[in-house]
């Protein structure tokens, strides 16, 4: 009865130890802000710290470098527009922190658990994050930020995100109409208020469009075949390992390129380092983890993957075929898809980006890579795009047209709170 009173539940525990590790991030944050405090006292500057980067109206975060250009464009588009930005990023290899303009400030803040002591103290009006899960996570809200937006980085349904994913932001920055759709009947079932849904696309096309059109032509001696799972517990390479791949190169001519998402190497490490060991030797397999993906897929004939985001890239960008792993989605708790009645998007289109595999079609892939290389399907995808992605090509210029409007509206409901 004893050992049934003492038994905390996995939850609990996580709960637990992250308010223990919070607590000890916020001691340790207010003891460096006193020393710094007491350093500028000493040398004649005053107590005064906070707000250090002046009053700024705009700042970004992200998790890390594979995040940079979401931001970039909407960056660059910003300074035309002659207004200031702060990006500040967990990761110090982050190119955004070597980036430098008049209008912009950057800063490195550590790890997540002092990330999230950092952003909780964030003085601005507009702070906009790829980060979901705002306030239910390691990321909490800062009484003194008027307005919190998601950015969307993927042009995927908002199925498979983790619950609440958007719950507690005040607008997202949405890449096509299925997100929208979604997003409100989460809100109604909730009964939750409506928040700020935005038309703007996907900004990281804007800078992958721009490099497809400076790659050199590639003439490639054999097909090519590009592997770009997602990092999920479904995903090819965590169902399959190094099998999927030992059945790819049986009886083939082609080269294979892997591109595993970055989140894989977090979340999944012994499955890369498995595959990674297995094909050291094998010239006809190699692992790309560029920051961008457009080298290998203009140089693929086709891509193979499940329910990656970047299928829809592939075919947006390259209008290429794809070879998607059929994905049961009979157990998704603790995903959005669980409170979701309708056809998911990826789902419901996916059979207009080329063919669908399943498990059992794994001891034969060789043969259906080669004959989809060989006789690639009639596809209408710029149909699909024109449907699917709000503003192709020039989201960052929408996006920062839709952060100004967000920020002049505070400075005015500021003025007339003043005059009142």
């Amino acid at each position: 009865m004893l050992a049934h009173l003492l038994y905390i539940d996995p939850a609990s525990t996580s709960a637990l130890l992250y308010i223990i590790v919070a607590v000890f991030a916020t001691v340790a944050y207010s003891l460096r802000g006193f020393f710094y405090k007491l350093k500028n006292f000493v040398l004649g500057r005053g107590f005064s710290t906070d707000n250090e980067f002046g009053d700024s109206d705009i700042i970004f975060y992200s998790e890390g470098k594979q995040y940079w250009n979401v931001f970039l464009p909407i960056i660059r588009a910003l300074e035309e527009k002659g207004r200031a930005c702060v990006y500040l990023s967990s990761d110090k290899d982050d190119p955004g922190l070597k980036y430098s303009s008049n209008l912009y400030q950057s800063k490195y803040i550590g790890n997540i658990t002092m990330t999230s002591v950092y952003l909780s103290k964030l003085k601005a009006k507009f702070v906009g994050m790829t980060t979901p899960q705002l306030d239910v996570m390691m990321i909490r809200r800062s009484n003194n930020v008027s307005h919190y937006g998601h950015i969307v980085h993927a042009p995927i349904d908002v199925f498979t995100y983790r619950k609440f994913a958007f719950d507690y932001f005040d607008s997202v920055f949405c890449s096509g109409p299925h997100q929208i759709k979604g997003i409100r009947q989460l809100e109604k079932q909730r009964e939750t208020d409506e928040k700020l849904l935005l038309e703007t696309g996907l900004t990281y096309y804007d800078i992958m469009l721009d490099e497809i059109s400076h790659l050199p032509k590639n003439v490639n001696i054999n097909p090519v075949v590009l592997v770009a799972p997602t990092w999920k517990e479904y995903s090819i390479i965590n169902r399959f390992g190094t099998d999927f791949f030992d059945a790819l190169l049986n009886n083939s001519n082609y080269n294979i390129i892997l591109r595993p998402h970055p989140q894989s190497y977090v979340s999944f490490p012994k499955v890369i380092s498995d595959i990674e060991k297995k094909f050291v030797n094998e010239a006809r397999f190699s692992i790309d983890n560029n920051r961008l993906g457009t080298e290998s897929m203009a140089k693929a004939d086709i891509m193979i993957s499940d329910l990656s985001g970047v299928i829809w890239d592939f075919a947006f960008l390259y209008s290429k075929p794809v070879l998607l792993l059929k994905t049961n989605f009979d157990d998704i708790l603790g995903f959005e898809g669980s409170e979701l009645n309708y056809e998911m998007w990826e789902v419901k289109e996916r059979k207009r980006l080329g063919k669908i595999f399943d498990e059992n079609d794994v001891s034969n892939i060789s043969d259906i890579v080669n004959n989809l290389i060989s006789n690639p399907p009639e596809m209408q995808l710029s149909d699909l795009k024109d449907e699917s992605v709000f503003n192709f090509g020039k989201a960052g210029e929408v996006a920062a047209y839709q952060i100004i409007t967000i920020v002049d509206n505070i400075h005015l409901d500021d003025n007339k709170g003043g005059q009142e």
